[in-house]
């Protein structure tokens, strides 16, 4: 699987500052070395934009795993309810404040973050560490740079599961995940496309760049994402604002210079 040109395929290249993993001789106990680099250094950086979520925030943050190669970094875009205190709640928790949007705001969290892949998990969906694993395998592969989830719309509604299911052949397809489906993206790969762009949809455009360089990988199992969108404001009319924005964004690449091939990592 190529990664466009310029990619190696050799792990030390991929992890600059780790030692591989040290195989045991007969009636030795197998080690890493330089093991405290290791621990200081995250090889996953949960990146989480947030905006007036203190209703829902405790619940999400409790529900993520704590290993200690996971840093959790949540960055805030202005909000003016209760979610600051709330995240103070979460010591092991890196709080961020950025302009508000979720491109800048992942941005920003991007332009700290420390581990080898960066995850950009939105608040309403749920990673466990079944999910953290198959994360820990793509990290380690030098043949994965990029991809997302499966995806699971809550509550398991007809209507809801019909459209989980559409959005997982979309990805099968066209690998084309939405930002609801935890993009993961290897730091390299992130840093060389500037990241993303500052206008919506930036999780369509980052996913359109990275399909240049790379073959997105979807993973297994799928992710739990809140559907309190279509519960909100209708099934119909949620799926249809959906497929205007997928639709309009197709048109403005095919048809005009409003995308180009690099983000705003380092603007706002």
């Amino acid at each position: 699987m190529s990664h466009g040109k310029g990619w190696s395929d050799k792990r030390t290249s991929r992890f600059p500052g780790r030692t591989p993993h040290s195989p045991a001789g007969p009636g030795q106990t197998a080690k890493i070395a330089d093991s405290a680099n290791f621990a200081r250094k995250p090889l996953i950086s949960l990146i989480l934009p947030v905006l007036n979520e203190a209703p829902i925030l405790a619940g999400a943050l409790s529900g993520l795993p704590r290993p200690p190669d996971l840093e959790i970094l949540l960055v805030d875009g202005g909000s003016t309810d209760a979610t600051r205190e709330v995240a103070a709640g979460f010591p092991h928790v890196r709080w961020l404040t950025a302009p508000r949007g979720r491109g800048a705001q992942m941005n920003a969290g991007a332009r700290v973050a420390r581990g080898d892949l960066f995850v950009f998990l939105h608040i309403d969906t749920a990673l466990g560490p079944e999910h953290l694993a198959g994360l820990r395998q793509a990290a380690l592969d030098p043949r994965v740079g990029a991809g997302a989830f499966e995806l699971r719309l809550t509550p398991p509604t007809p209507f809801l599961r019909f459209i989980a299911w559409g959005a997982n052949w979309r990805c099968r397809l066209f690998r084309l995940p939405y930002g609801d489906q935890a993009i993961f993206v290897r730091r390299d790969l992130f840093f060389a496309l500037s990241g993303f762009a500052l206008r919506r949809p930036e999780d369509l455009d980052l996913v359109f760049r990275l399909r240049r360089l790379t073959r997105l990988r979807l993973l297994r199992p799928p992710v739990d994402t809140s559907g309190r969108r279509w519960l909100k404001h209708g099934n119909l009319r949620t799926s249809g604002y959906h497929w205007a924005v997928l639709i309009r964004h197709l048109a403005e690449r095919g048809l005009t210079r409003r995308w180009p091939r690099m983000g705003q990592l380092f603007s706002g």
